[in-house]
């Protein structure tokens, strides 16, 4: 018995489940609304996690998603402005030595939705002005940031697995009928684009290569993670314009993966893509041999 509880944990650390958390915030004195909005969150979680979301695979333990709509005011026809932020990671069973970080990130500001807080959610309802749309339209951008970086590399071409999760985005511009809905997704229309035209293909595939030289690293395969460094590097060095806090978030990740090339030209890049971590980056550049030492002190 002992034995197959064991097996039975051992299996569970890689089990491929999606956590959310759902946060409604609506700070107006009707305490009895707040309960029925708080009730209206606490189920639209439920539906979110038992969601069949159709993972590429489930090599991996948990990705966590956090869900905030912070409702700013109220109309009679249960109309609610406000701003929703998004956070969302992939989440590790145990302590590792390069930590896996939930950096994927997204806010949009002054919202417009409809939340009948009377009845339950309807998660697929593809209503563009409902609350639950809006939740699915940007659940499905977190599944597809995530599963960039879970995406397999072992080929020169790979597939980005987060592409299945993108394309859905493409359904929801179909609902949107008169200008006014599509004004109201003016910012998600923006982003539905950008996929569309594959516009962050390169940022992408950098997300990928950071996650698999990171695993590796924390697997004890350290001569797999320098495959990583000559790729990576290629990217950075065509790339001008990078997602907000790129760098802060990647930093320790990005100068344990070059320092395994022991080529100063891949820190010295990062030196000068990111100065705000050139101490960083300095402390892991190789060591010239004494024989060097002593000609440059000549």
């Amino acid at each position: 018995m002992k034995q197959a509880i064991i097996l039975i944990a051992a299996l569970n650390l890689f089990c491929g489940t999606a956590d959310f958390s759902v946060k409604l915030i609506y700070i107006k004195p009707d305490a009895e609304v707040r309960l029925k909005i708080n009730n209206f969150a606490t189920t639209l979680e439920k539906q979110l996690d038992n969601y069949n979301w159709k993972f590429p695979h489930d090599d991996f333990d948990k990705i966590e998603t956090n869900i905030s709509v912070n409702i700013e005011k109220a109309t009679a026809d249960k109309t609610f402005t406000g701003i929703i932020n998004i956070s969302s990671g992939i989440a590790s069973p145990t302590v590792q030595s390069i930590a896996l970080k939930k950096d994927i990130y997204f806010n949009e500001q002054d919202i417009v939705f409809t939340m009948d807080y009377e009845s339950d959610p309807i998660l697929d309802k593809m209503d563009p002005g409902s609350i639950e749309t809006l939740v699915l339209f940007y659940v499905n951008l977190v599944l597809g940031e995530n599963f960039d970086r879970l995406s397999y590399t072992d080929q020169k071409n790979f597939r980005l697995e987060g592409d299945r999760y993108f394309q859905k985005l493409f359904e929801f511009e179909n609902i949107l009928t008169s200008a006014t809905e599509r004004i109201s997704w003016n910012k998600r229309l923006e982003i539905i684009n950008n996929h569309r035209q594959n516009t962050k293909a390169d940022i992408r595939k950098l997300n990928a290569f950071i996650y698999n030289a990171v695993y590796f690293i924390n697997s004890g395969k350290k001569d797999r993670a320098r495959f990583f460094a000559d790729p990576i590097f290629e990217i950075i060095s065509k790339t001008t314009e990078y997602p907000l806090n790129f760098f802060a978030n990647n930093f320790y990740a990005l100068s344990e993966i070059f320092s395994l090339a022991q080529d100063a030209k891949f820190l010295k890049l990062l030196i000068e893509k990111d100065p705000e971590h050139e101490s960083t980056y300095s402390q892991k550049l190789p060591k010239l041999p004494m024989r060097e030492k002593t000609k440059i002190n000549e």
